[in-house]
């Protein structure tokens, strides 16, 4: 199966046979490799649905993201399409991180947070941001203020997602 290929085809607003892939790729380490080269095809579609297979696979076999955390680590600072940052986000608590590297991270996030306009990119930030301050406790405070602060500037969804972490902090 010639993952990239499978898919493409279409436009943003489906995800095409990514199910199809995920199911392909399971918990092979090769397979998943063939996988992350799909982040970096000059097609838009096959970005967002190789971030969204990885996103899927690694929900059951988050190990497969260690070979390429260095990599990912690098995606999310140079992704700028957004349904690419979303799953960035996603998959960032899914591995282990310096404290160096979780602040890295936290600074790119906080970024996407000031600056991005979808909702979507807004919430998986800063979910990611909650889950990493659970094993980096010292980024509490700054997520804090930015939960505070996207209560009353976020779109609803943002001011919900923000609500319930702020419960859960």
């Amino acid at each position: 199966m010639d993952i990239r290929e499978v898919l493409s085809g279409g436009d943003l607003r489906s995800i095409g046979h990514v199910d199809a892939v995920v199911a392909y790729v399971g918990n092979d380490p090769d397979r998943f490799s063939e996988l992350m080269t799909g982040l970096t095809d000059d097609r838009p579609v096959v970005r967002m649905r190789s971030a969204d297979a990885m996103e899927k696979v690694t929900r059951r076999h988050p190990k497969l993201l260690r070979a390429h955390q260095a990599s990912l680590f690098e995606q999310l600072q140079i992704a700028t399409q957004q349904e690419v940052r979303w799953h960035l986000a996603q998959l960032m608590p899914r591995m282990t991180w310096t404290e160096e590297e979780a602040s890295g991270i936290v600074h790119v996030l906080t970024d996407w947070i000031d600056t991005e306009t979808s909702a979507i990119v807004i919430v998986n930030a800063l979910q990611a941001m909650f889950d990493l301050s659970a094993v980096h406790p010292r980024f509490h405070d700054e997520l804090k203020a930015l939960l505070e602060s996207q209560l009353e500037t976020g779109s609803p969804a943002v001011k919900s997602r923000s609500k319930k972490l702020l419960q859960k902090l």
